[in-house]
């Protein structure tokens, strides 16, 4: 199925691919105006029914990775996932879901920027200081996602209609050619294509 979703103002999503139509239970009349829509920009998403009690053992999550916020995915846990890629640079191992889950484009580049670790820089070239920094980076800036309510730089909009607020804190996605804003770092942020991904990241203190 695909189609688009007007969302007000005129504009229409042309990246919805399924709308599934909610019912409303306080009317009689069967769907309600509320929806909720499929939209995928990058078509890396797929809709599949699973049994509940048997969803992690399919195919399509069972060799996902960890989840990053999780209590007990701990230092040690980030370092042997990592490390199983030595040859790979930085910023893909952070995007393969396999390794770690929930790590997107724009996430990968805050965490880098505010590490201060080169997005090509392999993993066998990270120091284990280093690896702390990333470590403790991922924690930060995921959360800081989650406080401000997620990233609408692109379409997206929570269960209420409304946009999330980190694309208002971006430090290096999106914003090749202005001042770094690390205090007293005085670089500017760079935008190169790793592995076929955007990458945007500081002239100067990411190394």
């Amino acid at each position: 199925m695909t189609g688009c979703l007007f969302y007000g103002k005129g504009k229409w999503d042309k990246f919805v691919h399924a709308i599934f139509y909610l019912l409303d239970p306080s009317t009689t009349l069967g769907a309600g105006k509320k929806q909720l829509a499929f939209s995928d920009v990058r078509k890396f998403g797929k809709i599949t029914l699973l049994n509940t009690k048997e969803a992690y053992e399919s195919k399509h999550l069972k060799n996902l990775g960890p989840e990053p916020l999780e209590k007990q995915f701990t230092i040690n846990n980030f370092k042997l996932r990592i490390k199983t890629k030595p040859n790979t640079k930085i910023k893909t191992v952070l995007l393969d879901q396999t390794i770690i889950a929930g790590i997107g484009n724009i996430y990968s580049d805050e965490i880098l920027w505010q590490a201060g670790i080169h997005p090509k820089r392999k993993v066998s070239q990270i120091t284990e200081p280093e690896l702390k920094k990333i470590f403790r980076a991922m924690k930060t800036t995921l959360q800081k996602g989650i406080d401000f309510g997620g990233d609408s730089n692109s379409d997206y909009l929570n269960i209420y209609g409304l946009p999330g607020k980190f694309q208002l804190h971006h430090n290096a996605y999106q914003r090749a050619g202005e001042k770094c804003r690390k205090y007293g770092c005085g670089g500017v942020i760079m935008r190169e294509v790793i592995n076929s991904r955007s990458a945007h990241f500081c002239s100067r203190h990411q190394i």
